[in-house]
């Protein structure tokens, strides 16, 4: 059994050259073929050992390719105890007649210096023949297996029949994880979960996921199955977050823990039924909640209230020193209503959902941006669709560009908050004051005109104003009695 891996090599192939031909690793007495060095199991195709870099330069100059890819390093290793050295040094050497011989300069390097024994093989990335550089893919990958699995069958080597091959993972997730940041892979594969500890059915399962924003694509033309996250931009196959998100690994999870839901609600309610008094509620899973109006918290608020005195410093409702601390931030109100609107749509309260908002969004771009390059260099190739590879190109394009307004837009509320906070404090706190001032003003003027209340006999106005309220009194009585009131002219004669 061989398993071959490849590494692709940008840096100078002399000191990789000098690992794979190193006679400490490589040593076996008595062995020696043509372009290899004595005495160990080393050979070369169409180059000797000794020399193998000066020639690959040199084919590199001819061709004025010296840039970018330097090589190939190609690893074939095999089960411990299955081969021998010898035999393993000359299944490498087949493998590369079949797949490079003819066209690359390649050096080969067995080594024994590990419980199992592996082939080292380095390619030259540019050939002699044509000048044309080696494109290493998938693709090319699986043959270069298929074919390494021929040869150890023919010397009867065991061989996987059915490798279990792990998904791979884009830089930019694998970057995030090890940095402990949010991705929208991890938090989909969180909130299926939670989803998944509640519901009873596949069915209930889709609905509960709907209502915690979730959209899902679902139909009989459609051959996977796929979600959006609330703040995503763009649909992910449930296959594409692991074994344990595919459809029918989904049901089965749900069937293994329905026990332990029911089991919770026929709990629940004993606990309610306990009491003769009280009544008796009935389970209904498909009925969605009733959802509460939430206050606004955060930046939506900060943004609400800023909004709202800007409107008034508008319509000139606030006093002139308020408007004087907020009529330059006038310039900017549009500004303002977009970035509240921004996070309100897309339900971001806290500085930490900005940030993580931020961090999926660079994600996202590294994801396009990777792919719009494979499209470039998908084009340069002979025979390629190029209307069809121009038209995806430029969907990626406007699709970037409406994630980088985004992330300036999340940038420039970060930087706009602190700003916001503290004028709108000294907006309200100059408000206030004035407040206070015009009132407590118009109480004292009032005080001191009439004489105050420890006045011991009161002022002339004060003597006025009782006057009058005994004869309102006296009038009020004379009419309960059944007298006639008098009239104005009676008042003002006496």
């Amino acid at each position: 059994m061989a398993v071959v891996k490849v590494h692709v090599r940008r840096q100078r192939l002399d000191t990789l050259i000098a690992y794979v031909t190193n006679p400490e690793k490589t040593r076996c007495e008595g062995f020696h073929s043509v372009y290899g060095i004595k005495d160990t199991l080393t050979s070369g195709f169409k180059c000797s050992c000794d020399e193998a870099y000066s020639q690959m330069l040199e084919t590199k100059e001819h061709f004025h390719k010296k840039d970018k890819v330097q090589g190939f390093h190609f690893i074939q290793s095999f089960k411990p105890g299955e081969t021998t050295p010898e035999q393993a040094h000359q299944i490498g050497c087949e493998f590369i007649e079949r797949c490079f011989g003819n066209d690359f300069e390649v050096v080969i390097g067995t080594h024994t210096d590990r419980a199992h024994i592996h082939n080292h093989i380095i390619v030259n990335s540019v050939s002699f023949v044509d000048g044309y550089k080696y494109r290493s893919t998938p693709q090319t990958l699986y043959e270069l297996r298929s074919i390494s699995d021929e040869l150890c069958r023919e010397h009867g080597l065991s061989v996987i029949d059915n490798p279990r091959v792990k998904a791979g993972k884009h830089y930019a997730e694998w970057r995030a994880e090890q940095e402990n940041r949010p991705t929208v892979r991890g938090m989909i594969r969180e909130d299926i979960d939670i989803v998944i500890a509640q519901a009873h059915t596949l069915n209930e399962f889709w609905d509960m996921l709907r209502a915690r924003g979730y959209e899902i694509r679902i139909n009989d033309r459609r051959k996977y199955i796929t979600v959006r996250h609330p703040k995503a931009a763009r649909f992910f196959r449930l296959r594409s977050l692991g074994e344990e998100y595919i459809p029918r690994r989904i049901a089965e999870r749900i069937a293994a823990q329905r026990g332990v839901v029911d089991r919770n609600i026929r709990q629940l309610r004993t606990q309610w039924q306990d009491g003769r008094q009280r009544k008796k509620y009935r389970v209904q899973p498909h009925t969605p909640a009733p959802r509460s109006r939430k206050k606004l918290r955060g930046f939506r608020a900060l943004y609400w209230r800023y909004l709202y005195m800007l409107g008034k410093v508008k319509k000139r409702k606030v006093p002139r020193y308020v408007r004087g601390e907020l009529m330059a931030e006038l310039k900017k109100l549009n500004r303002y209503a977009a970035q509240y609107y921004f996070l309100r749509d897309n339900k971001l309260q806290t500085a930490k959902e900005v940030s993580m908002y931020a961090d999926a969004l660079a994600n996202e771009v590294d994801i396009l941006t990777d792919r719009r390059a494979r499209l470039y260099a998908d084009l340069r190739r002979p025979g390629a669709e190029e209307k069809l590879i121009r038209s995806t190109a430029g969907q990626i394009t406007n699709t970037l560009r409406d994630l980088r307004k985004q992330q300036r837009m999340c940038a420039a509320i970060q930087t706009a908050v602190p700003a916001m906070e503290a004028k709108l404090a000294a907006a309200l706190k100059e408000e206030k004051t004035i407040y206070a001032k015009t009132t407590g003003g118009k109480q004292y003027e009032s005080r001191k005109r009439g004489g105050g209340p420890d006045a011991p006999h009161g002022t002339h106005g004060d003597r006025i104003r009782s006057e009058t309220r005994s004869e309102g009194r006296g009038q009020s009585r004379g009419t309960a009695r059944g007298g006639a009131p008098q009239r104005e002219t009676d008042c003002r004669e006496k």
